[in-house]
């Protein structure tokens, strides 16, 4: 069972050298997309993470500028199209409605 363990120690050890070099490369990405985002001015990424809405989000969005596209709200709260997409078709049918001009907050919900 020791030779096992022992086996097991190296090849972590190893793994541990390897991945060394990977952290380095994270850490200059990270970098350059914070360097990116002062740049262009993209709140959108943050940290190289996409920036996240909530539901309520979205809802209060829509309070304010129904018949709207997904995409307008999602450009305009500067997420990914599909985080926006995601919401409305959870809440589909009981706090969104889709109308031929776009999206609307249902009128009971908020």
């Amino acid at each position: 069972m020791r030779g096992v363990v022992a086996q097991i120690d190296e090849r972590i050890a190893d793994l541990d050298r390897q991945l060394a070099s990977v952290e380095g490369l994270m850490a200059e990405r990270r970098r350059l997309l914070n360097a990116r985002r002062m740049i262009t001015g993209d709140a959108s990424q943050v940290g190289g993470l996409t920036r996240r809405v909530t539901q309520d989000e979205v809802a209060d969005y829509l309070a304010k500028h129904p018949g709207v596209r997904a995409g307008v709200i999602a450009k305009d709260l500067g997420v990914p199209l599909v985080n926006i997409s995601q919401h409305l078709h959870r809440g589909k049918d009981t706090r969104f409605e889709r109308k031929p001009d776009g999206w609307h907050l249902r009128k009971a919900a908020r």
